[in-house]
C-alpha cells in the first residue's frame, strides 16, 4: 500500500482472511488508519483476540500493515467478507477512526494463488452411524466410487484439481456442462472411471459467483446447488444414492436427513450395491458445518467392505468339499480366535489344495473381505475370499485381532 494512502484519520484499508486445512478452522482480521494497526484473530466461531499498535508514522502502520497481509496469505488464508455471519470478523474502524461500524472501507488487493484442496473424509464406525442416522443434523448419500475432482471455472476457462489441489491435464468430459451456470465456480466431486467413464458427480461448493462458500454451512451449499442445477437443466439430480452411472453424464448426489430414508438407504447400498454391484458405502454430512480443506470432522464415511488377513484353522466337511475356518491370533496371550467360517469365492479345487497345505503343517494365509458395519463381535460377516487371495509373502503368526479394530478389544479380550 502506498504511503500516502493512510496519511488521514478517515482513511481504512483491511483485509480479512480464513485458514481451514489440516483441521485447523481459524480466522485473523487487519486494518490500519492513520498510524494505527488493529487486528482481530482466533477460531472461527468464538471468542477472537484483538490487538492494537500506535506507530510512530502513518507509513510505519501501513507498512506493518502489508507484511501482516502478506504473511496470512503466504500461510494460507484465504480472503472473506468482514462482518460475515460464517466467518465473524468484525471492521475494526468506522469512518471516524472509533471501533468498529458499518460502513464502505477500501482493501487491500492481495495476490492469490489459486489452490484448492479437498477435505480428507476421515472414518466413522457402527455406532456413531447409528447415531447419525437416527440425528436430522446430518444427511446421508451414497459413497461415490470414483476418483476425486475439483472443478473451477473462472468465466473463461474450465480447470481441475485433484485432492491435494493439484492442476490435472484435463477437467471430466461431463463438467463442460457446467459453463451454463454462466457464472466463475470451484465445485467438489469425483471423476467416475469404467462404466460411468467422463461422467462427474457433484457434491458440494466450495466458491460461488465470486463467493466464497466454505464458511457457509453445507445445507446452504446444496441448496445452491441444486437450485441451479433445476434452474439450468444440468444433468440428473440423485438424492442420495446413485444406482447407475452412464458414461459421459452430469450428476448431483444430495443427502438425506430423514432417519427411516436413511436407514433404508443404507440396507439398499449394503445390500444391493456393495454385495451385488460392488459398491463401497455411505457418506455422512454434517448440515450446518462449513467445508474444510484437509482432515475435517464434519464429513465422515462408513466403508461397508473391509479386508484382513487370516490363517486357515481347518477345513469343515460339507456340501462338496466344504468349507474353511479361519482364525487370527490374539496378541496378548498368543490364543487361536475363530473369526469365521468362508465358502464364498472359494471352488472345489481351492478348497482342497487349502486342506493340502494345512496337512502338511502350513497355516496357509488368505486376504478376507467382509462387512464391518454388520460385524458387531469377533465374529466377521458375510466373508468372502479367493485362491487368489492366497497370501504366501506373509506367515499366520502376523495375523492378529488388531485387525478388528479397537472397538472389539473388549470383546477379544473377554473370549
Amino acid at each position: 500500500m502506498a504511503d500516502d494512502q493512510a496519511t488521514t484519520g478517515d482513511t481504512i484499508a483491511n483485509w480479512a482472511g480464513w485458514y481451514n486445512q489440516g483441521g485447523s478452522d481459524k480466522v485473523w482480521g487487519g486494518a490500519v488508519q492513520g498510524a494505527t494497526f488493529r487486528s482481530v484473530w482466533g477460531k472461527r466461531g468464538g471468542s477472537l483476540a484483538r490487538g492494537e499498535k500506535v506507530l510512530a508514522t502513518p507509513a510505519a502502520a501501513c507498512a506493518l500493515y502489508d507484511k501482516k497481509v502478506a504473511e496470512k496469505a503466504s500461510e494460507g488464508y484465504h480472503p472473506v467478507p468482514f462482518d460475515d455471519a460464517g466467518t465473524g470478523i468484525p471492521f475494526l474502524f468506522d469512518a471516524q477512526g472509533g471501533p468498529a461500524g458499518s460502513v464502505t472501507v477500501t482493501r487491500t488487493a492481495v495476490p492469490r494463488q489459486t489452490v484448492f484442496a479437498s477435505g480428507h473424509v476421515l472414518p466413522m464406525d457402527a455406532a456413531e452411524l447409528d447415531a447419525a442416522i437416527e440425528s436430522v443434523a446430518h444427511a446421508l448419500s451414497e459413497k461415490v466410487n470414483g476418483e476425486r475432482c475439483l472443478v473451477g471455472y473462472d468465466g473463461t476457462a474450465l480447470t481441475a484439481y485433484n485432492r491435494k489441489g493439484q492442476l490435472v491435464t484435463l477437467p471430466p468430459a461431463a463438467a463442460k456442462n457446467l459453463i451454463a451456470l454462466g457464472h466463475p465456480f470451484v465445485l467438489d466431486g469425483e471423476r467416475m472411471t469404467g462404466t460411468g467413464q467422463g461422467s462427474y458427480v457433484v457434491f458440494d461448493a466450495l466458491e460461488w459467483d465470486g463467493q466464497d462458500l466454505r464458511p457457509t454451512p453445507y445445507v446452504r451449499r446444496i441448496a445452491a446447488l441444486e437450485a441451479a442445477f433445476e434452474d439450468h437443466g444440468l444433468g440428473s439430480t440423485s438424492a442420495p444414492g446413485i444406482e447407475a452411472l452412464a458414461p459421459n453424464t452430469l450428476y448431483l448426489l444430495t443427502g438425506t436427513v430423514d432417519p427411516g430414508a436413511s436407514r433404508a438407504l443404507v440396507e439398499r447400498v449394503l445390500v444391493e450395491r456393495v454385495l451385488a454391484r460392488g459398491g463401497e458405502g455411505v457418506i455422512i454430512r454434517t448440515m450446518d458445518a462449513p467445508y474444510l480443506e484437509g482432515d475435517t470432522r464434519h464429513v465422515r464415511k462408513v466403508k461397508f467392505c473391509a479386508t484382513l488377513d487370516a490363517f486357515v484353522i481347518r477345513i469343515n466337511p460339507g456340501l462338496a468339499t466344504g468349507s474353511v475356518t479361519l482364525g487370527l491370533l490374539r496378541p496378548s496371550d498368543g490364543a487361536i480366535i475363530e473369526i469365521c467360517n468362508v465358502r464364498s469365492g472359494l471352488k472345489d479345487p481351492d478348497i482342497t489344495h487349502l486342506g493340502a497345505l494345512l496337512a502338511s503343517g502350513e497355516h496357509p494365509v488368505l486376504e478376507v473381505e467382509y462387512l464391518p458395519a454388520r460385524s458387531v463381535t469377533h465374529k466377521i460377516v458375510e466373508p468372502k475370499t479367493s485362491i487368489a487371495a492366497l497370501r504366501t509373502d506373509k506367515i499366520w503368526q502376523e495375523c492378529s485381532t488388531d485387525q478388528l479394530g479397537n472397538d472389539k478389544a473388549a470383546i477379544i479380550a473377554a473370549l
